[in-house]
């Protein structure tokens, strides 16, 4: 899909200060954007327990009571592989859970910050701009590709778009021949942080230079092996280059 001028990103600031709601806050993003946002800010991040995105009168309760004026949108089901087994968890959280946060946002005229994802595309050119056709594979990719669609139609949102590993490369080897703008969390999470206390909306591009993730891995795990993609027996789609034009 194509996006309108009107869903660009824009380079307005905002004013620091503000009152932000976290989804996800004790998953791996919701954690470092907490290190990165709380100093200067207002943050409320209840556990799943407590607010269950998929229980919009739960998630409204919570909205209401702490009044936000930016909701930064982390909850999801990312395990690729458990959704192509069975969709519905992924349906459940990234579709239906997205659905209410985007309802209660907008009843509330709070700020929308979605994380999305590189999967989005089919991973066949790469340098993608925010501008470019999508077209997921997976069944992860799609649903969070619904829940941006979703998003894109509450105007006071921004979806990010953007692919992470944690503080350190986690496998023994990694991929010569894919690529992406992938970076470890923190080196991703100050750059949302940041983009979150903006004006902007539309869809942002977050990332890093184009490397194969060979490339990426021996940033922080010098004695990472080497892989092929001819060599991978895949279960799931393999997305050869989900790189980003920043």
């Amino acid at each position: 899909m194509r996006l309108g001028d009107d869903e660009r990103c824009f380079n307005w600031e905002a004013e620091v200060l503000m009152k932000i709601f976290i989804t996800g806050g004790a998953g791996l993003l919701g954690k470092e954007l907490i290190k990165n946002l709380q100093t200067d800010n207002t943050l409320y991040w209840p556990t799943h327990k407590e607010c269950d995105i998929e229980d919009r009168t739960i998630l409204r309760k919570h909205i209401e009571k702490f009044k936000p004026e930016i909701l930064i949108h982390c909850a999801a089901f990312i395990s690729i592989g458990e959704s192509e087994k069975d969709p519905s968890k992924a349906i459940d959280a990234n579709v239906i859970g997205t659905c209410n946060v985007v309802q209660e946002c907008s009843r509330n005229n709070i700020k929308l910050i979605y994380i999305s994802t590189t999967h989005v595309f089919d991973g066949k050119k790469g340098n993608y701009t925010i501008d470019d056709y999508i077209n997921p594979l997976g069944n992860y990719a799609k649903t969070k590709a619904a829940g941006e669609l979703v998003v894109r139609t509450y105007k006071n949102s921004l979806s990010i778009r953007t692919e992470f590993f944690g503080h350190d490369f986690p496998y023994p080897a990694a991929f010569t021949d894919r690529w992406a703008s992938k970076d470890y969390i923190d080196v991703i999470a100050p750059k949302i942080a940041s983009i979150s206390l903006s004006n902007k909306t539309g869809i942002c591009n977050v990332g890093s230079p184009r490397k194969t993730l060979y490339e990426i891995a021996k940033q922080r795990k010098k004695d990472v092996d080497k892989l092929f993609v001819k060599d991978f027996g895949q279960k799931v789609p393999i997305l050869i280059d989900t790189s980003l034009k920043l």
